[in-house]
């Protein structure tokens, strides 16, 4: 009896293990990986493809089982598609709702060290540093949409910061916190929206998934960064005082570094875009590194130019400084002057000083005029 019960476990663990293995190899994965995922792994990741699938209908056509118009711009696109992970300097990775990692791309190896087997299906929460959290959550979160949406999906852009955790040697890492390293994200979270009452235009939103592509900043050797000719690298201290600017700051801005050594960076960008800046000043000082968002940046006789600066937070013995590389677009609006510099550029010989002996001189003029008018307050009449 002992022997038949042994020998039905057998015959049922060898069907399940077959099981198994015909499971794994219906995944989108190379033979050499699936060959080697024990069940598990086979289970997360089938589970994390069907998501792919829920969120993604139509998928890849054909290969996911759906019937497709033939184009020859498809072809070309599918062939190209093939090669896009493979040049991108950064890794795609979708995240449902509840922080489940559905897809990432092998080249997320390449920046964390992590592979996309031991990442998908895991909550994204366990490689993201604790402080994150928080940040994440909200990313994912979806807030009621003040205008209703005529489209049953549409997507909203997000872009954020992620501290993520990394693996790679040290010198193959790049800059590295506490085994975290910063990664810039940009993508969107796709939004489905259910119609409650068509009379009433009543309707609820439910979040598909985050969809972006992952890019590591700059290391810390940012001063060996190859600089364009639209490129120019400063120090700052950590509260913005510029310390030193490279000289093809006067080619972009029009002001040479020794007008700018000793002010804040605040006084040379454009009212409107400080708010941002100040946002990724925040995020520079929390994270070490931070890729900033266009913002104008006033030249010196007129208008501004566009820039983006990447900046990293370069420690040593004495002090901390941020590093800066930024990316200048042309001057726009030269003729208008936003600034007392900018004035004082395009008027050398008009100052605030001359200025001001100019307003004493029409004040002087006029208590004159006023004492010649009381000492004759009645005009003469002849007689």
């Amino acid at each position: 009896m002992k022997e038949k019960t042994k020998n039905a476990a057998k015959i049922r663990r060898e069907k399940e293990n077959g099981e198994f293995y015909e499971l794994a190899k219906l995944l989108p994965l190379p033979s050499a990986i699936t060959s080697q995922l024990d069940k598990a792994s086979i289970i997360r990741l089938t589970s994390s493809y069907l998501k792919m699938r829920t969120v993604f209908p139509e998928g890849l056509g054909d290969e996911w089982g759906q019937p497709t118009r033939f184009s020859p711009l498809d072809s070309i696109a599918k062939e190209l598609g093939s090669h896009l992970l493979q040049t991108l300097d950064g890794f795609v990775f979708v995240v449902a709702s509840d922080g489940k990692i559905m897809y990432i791309s092998e080249t997320a190896s390449v920046h964390l060290g992590l592979s996309q087997v031991e990442l998908t299906g895991n909550s994204v929460f366990e490689y993201i540093h604790p402080s994150d959290h928080d940040e994440m959550t909200a990313i994912l979160g979806l807030q009621q949409p003040q205008h209703h949406h005529f489209s049953p999906e549409y997507e909203i852009e997000r872009s954020f910061l992620l501290r993520m955790k990394c693996v790679l040697a040290k010198r193959n890492a790049g800059l590295t916190h506490g085994g975290y390293k910063v990664i810039h994200c940009s993508g969107y979270l796709k939004v489905r929206q259910y119609m409650v009452d068509m009379a009433l235009y009543e309707s609820c939103y439910q979040t598909m998934g985050l969809v972006a592509v992952g890019h590591s900043l700059p290391s810390s050797g940012i001063t060996e960064i190859k600089l364009y000719s639209n490129m120019f690298m400063f120090r700052a201290s950590l509260d913005f005082k510029l310390i030193f600017l490279d000289m093809r700051v006067a080619e972009l801005t029009g002001y040479e570094p020794q007008d700018l050594i000793e002010k804040t960076l605040y006084h040379h960008v454009h009212v409107c875009d400080i708010f941002h800046l100040r946002f990724a000043h925040h995020l520079l000082l929390l994270k070490g590194q931070v890729t900033t968002k266009y913002y104008r940046m006033l030249s010196k006789h007129g208008g501004w130019v566009w820039v983006q600066s990447y900046a990293t937070i370069v420690h040593n013995s004495r002090s901390s400084r941020p590093h800066f590389s930024t990316l200048s677009l042309d001057t726009e609006c030269k003729e208008l002057q936003l600034s007392e510099d900018q004035s004082r550029a395009s008027h050398p010989s008009f100052s605030l000083a001359s200025a001001q002996d100019h307003c004493k001189q029409l004040r002087t003029k006029a208590v004159k005029m006023k004492t010649k008018l009381r000492s004759v307050p009645y005009p003469e009449v002849g007689l």
